[in-house]
Formats: C-alpha cells, structure tokens, sequence
C-alpha cells in the first residue's frame, strides 16, 4: 500500500493565535493512520501568518475526507485549504 502526502495551509480563527498552539490542537486527535510530517509558518502578508503542515497517510480511499472533516472541527481553525496531494 502506498503513502499520501497531503499539504494543508491552515489559517488561524483569530489573527492573534499562537501558531505553535494551533499546531498542537491539529495534532491532539487527528484521524487513525495520519500523522504530521512537516510544518512550518507561511507569512501572508498584512502580519498574518498561516500555518502549513504535510499530512502522510496511506493511500485508501476515505482517509484525505477524514483528514479535512477532523480540520473543520479543530476550535482554533478559521479556515482550510488544500495545497497538494502527492503520492510518495
């Protein structure tokens, strides 16, 4: 079975959250067989930052879905995009 890599840019509900804690309630209780690779503070301007964390799961259908309904439930996420999925 394959591995997915799944880029996620994540943006904080409010502008003034720490980053650092935004990443630990993303990690707290993410779905079965995901786990974090990367993350880093993306700058977007205006002295707003993001947050980008790579996802690696495997590749079985339903797992990327769990991983963006788990993001849309975490208090602290404003909002989400999806930046890649890759195969490794």
């Amino acid at each position: 079975m394959g591995k997915v890599l799944m880029v996620v840019r994540i943006l904080p509900k409010d502008s003034d959250t720490d980053l650092d804690e935004l990443a630990r309630a993303v990690e707290s209780k993410l779905p079965k067989d995901v786990r974090v690779s990367d993350k880093r503070v993306e700058d977007i301007g205006f002295g707003l930052k993001a947050l980008l964390m790579g996802f690696l799961m495997p590749e079985v259908d339903g797992v990327g879905e769990a991983l963006e309904q788990y993001l849309s439930t975490v208090e602290l996420v404003g909002e989400y995009d999806v930046q890649s999925v890759t195969r490794i």
